[in-house]
């Protein structure tokens, strides 16, 4: 069971950097003079920084995680 959930993490973690990077950043071109376009790029891009410097080392941990689970499961 814990194998699996840690795999799904995994996949979920892969997909939402695939869909960072294909979306390129789109608050740059924002028009910022709107304070609700302002609001909503800031937290955009805070998101995006802080996945992008923490699911690297996630990805590492979880993928330990699958490799102890599989050794264990066998």
């Amino acid at each position: 069971m814990l194998h699996w959930i840690l795999i799904s993490l995994c996949a979920i973690i892969i997909i939402i950097f695939i869909s960072l990077v294909l979306l390129k950043s789109p608050y740059l071109n924002w028009d910022y003079s709107n304070p609700e376009n302002a609001v909503l790029g800031v937290a955009f891009h805070s998101f995006e920084w802080i996945f992008l410097r923490i699911a690297p080392i996630l990805l590492i941990v979880l993928i330990v995680g699958i490799i102890l689970t599989r050794r264990f499961l066998c």
